[in-house]
């Protein structure tokens, strides 16, 4: 496996996609900034990977423009006003469905966009989701992985309202090389292009949305739309190798990933002198630490960020112990853009779990995210349900800066694999200096469960088939069973970074999954 790499004297794109790259690279060439850019390329991501993240999904970002201080932001939807713990017991339930009318809660992507455009845009937002919207109009050819997640839920999703018009209109699941057109999404964005996020949270597509998913049966309102607001806050930071860090702060799981950093870089200050074995152990055990500690901060709550900051200095948290999510979403995608004047930006969106709860709106063509799965119907949980509350997210991505501006920008699908991918990224870009062709497609192993090992049965990791045996040897001898993991299928890494010793950017993207890297 070879990872796709490309370099230029301007600018580095590395996305999820070949079509959202191009998008993000042909408006920096016309003459649109960073955050021009990765608006594009967000757009054309949410029309062409339609499993991994839509505009019913949510989005964080990270923007560091020169001489500005980085600034984060946090585009995640909400529970419904109706979605209440005492709602859903009075059901039956005791979890959340994964999929379906009632895993919905408000999507917060389009107002992480406005959020973005009011603050650094230079473009129109029309101009801006142009390329999305011709995709979605003109169709564009289904990809083995999106073909993949469409017969895989087949089953579970024939009944959902609207999956089976979109995913299977001749009665078959669209497959690999057929053309997916999005009509009433096409119009949506227009919408949006025309007038903004106010166009997508009331009007026409919000009653659409509202009256799709109630019809369904789920709970979601025009008011519940019409509450959603994107947040600008600062990042959570840490040195580490000669580098601040930063990533996103609660409800992102960043801290995990900078925690678990600090640690590795008093364990093993010299990275570079130590055998694959010793480092990789060391961050196995940091990990661990960082996942027991994340229950204190869980929670949608106003001292979070304060929590986040202690967590991540060593200082001690309350205990907390429960059980982890069951499910960790798989399906994401990343998009990060850096530009030879010292400009950045990393955005991660997601639908949460595959093709998001199955839902579509039946005007306005909006597959709908199932992250209210992620939380707990126990009251006593810091991830419990509460109308108007924001779930936990595993969604972060990073910068890593010098005095002179950002050195490097990525992220990583993989639910609680995302800070595990990280970390070994970082470790292997900035501790050890690797080329980050190779740091990007190295094997990786990730550690189980994420959180609150004393509830769960047995801790293990999961490790790539051609990660080293010794490295496997020692994480068993850490105590983490090794369980052998599909060939390349831990992250998906997507990296921009200064090219060593050029003036140049460049930019990477593993094979593990859909993925270009783009540079002029």
């Amino acid at each position: 496996m070879s990872a796709h790499a490309a370099t230029g004297e301007q600018y580095a794109v590395s996305a999820g996609c070949r079509e959202a790259a191009s998008a993000a690279l042909e408006c920096l060439k016309s003459g649109g900034n960073v955050v021009d850019a990765a608006i594009a390329g967000s757009a054309v991501l949410c029309v062409v990977l339609p499993h991994a993240v839509t505009i019913g999904g949510d989005l964080f970002a990270l923007v560091k423009l020169r001489a500005q201080p980085m600034a984060a932001v946090n585009a995640s939807g909400a529970a419904p006003r109706a979605a209440s713990i005492e709602n859903f017991a009075a059901r039956g339930l005791k979890l959340v469905p994964l999929i379906g009318p009632l895993s919905i809660q408000t999507p917060g992507l389009v107002a992480g966009w406005q959020a973005l455009a009011e603050r650094w845009a230079s473009r129109p937002m029309a101009e801006l989701l142009a390329p999305a919207i011709a995709y979605a109009r003109g169709g564009f050819d289904i990809g083995e992985r999106l073909a993949q997640c469409i017969g895989a839920a087949k089953d579970e999703s024939w009944e959902i309202p609207g999956w089976r018009e979109v995913f299977a209109p001749q009665g078959r699941c669209l497959g690999a090389g057929g053309r997916f057109v999005q009509p009433g999404l096409a119009r949506t964005l227009e919408r949006i292009a025309a007038g903004g996020a106010a166009a997508f949270y009331t009007g026409p597509v919000a009653r659409d949305m509202a009256r799709s998913v109630r019809r369904a049966g789920g709970v979601m309102t025009e008011e519940d739309l019409q509450a959603v607001r994107a947040v600008e806050t600062r990042p959570l930071s840490v040195e580490y190798g000669g580098l601040e860090i930063c990533t996103q702060p609660p409800i992102s799981q960043g801290a995990i990933l900078l925690r678990a950093l600090g640690i590795l870089q008093r364990r093993a200050p010299d990275a570079r002198a130590l055998p694959e074995r010793k480092l990789w152990t060391h961050a196995a055990r940091a990990l661990r630490t960082a996942f027991r500690e994340r229950l204190a901060l869980l929670g949608d709550e106003e001292d979070s960020f304060e929590k986040a900051v202690e967590m991540i200095a060593g200082r001690a948290l309350p205990a907390r112990h429960s059980r982890a999510a069951a499910h960790a979403g798989p399906e994401t995608t990343t998009l990060s853009i850096m530009d030879a004047q010292g400009n950045a930006v990393s955005i991660i969106q997601s639908v949460f779990a595959d093709l998001g709860s199955g839902v579509i709106a039946r005007e306005s063509g909006v597959l709908f995210n199932n992250r209210l799965s992620a939380f707990f119907l126990d009251p006593s949980h810091p991830n419990h349900l509460a109308p108007g509350r924001r779930t936990m997210h595993t969604l972060h991505s990073f910068v890593a800066s010098d005095a002179d501006g950002p050195v490097w920008a990525g992220g990583s699908p993989g639910g609680d694999n995302q800070p595990q991918v990280n970390l070994q990224l970082l470790a292997r870009l900035v501790a050890r200096g690797e080329a980050p062709a190779a740091a990007v497609e190295a094997p990786r192993w990730a550690i189980q469960p994420g959180t609150a090992p004393s509830d769960l049965a047995g801790e293990r990791a999961l490790c790539e088939p051609l990660l080293p045996k010794d490295v496997i040897e020692a994480l068993g001898a850490a105590g983490f069973a090794p369980v052998l993991a599909p060939a390349a299928s831990i992250g998906s890494a997507k990296v921009v970074g200064r090219v060593a010793g050029r003036k140049a950017v460049g930019a990477w993207s593993d094979r593990r999954r859909d993925g270009a890297a783009l540079a002029a």
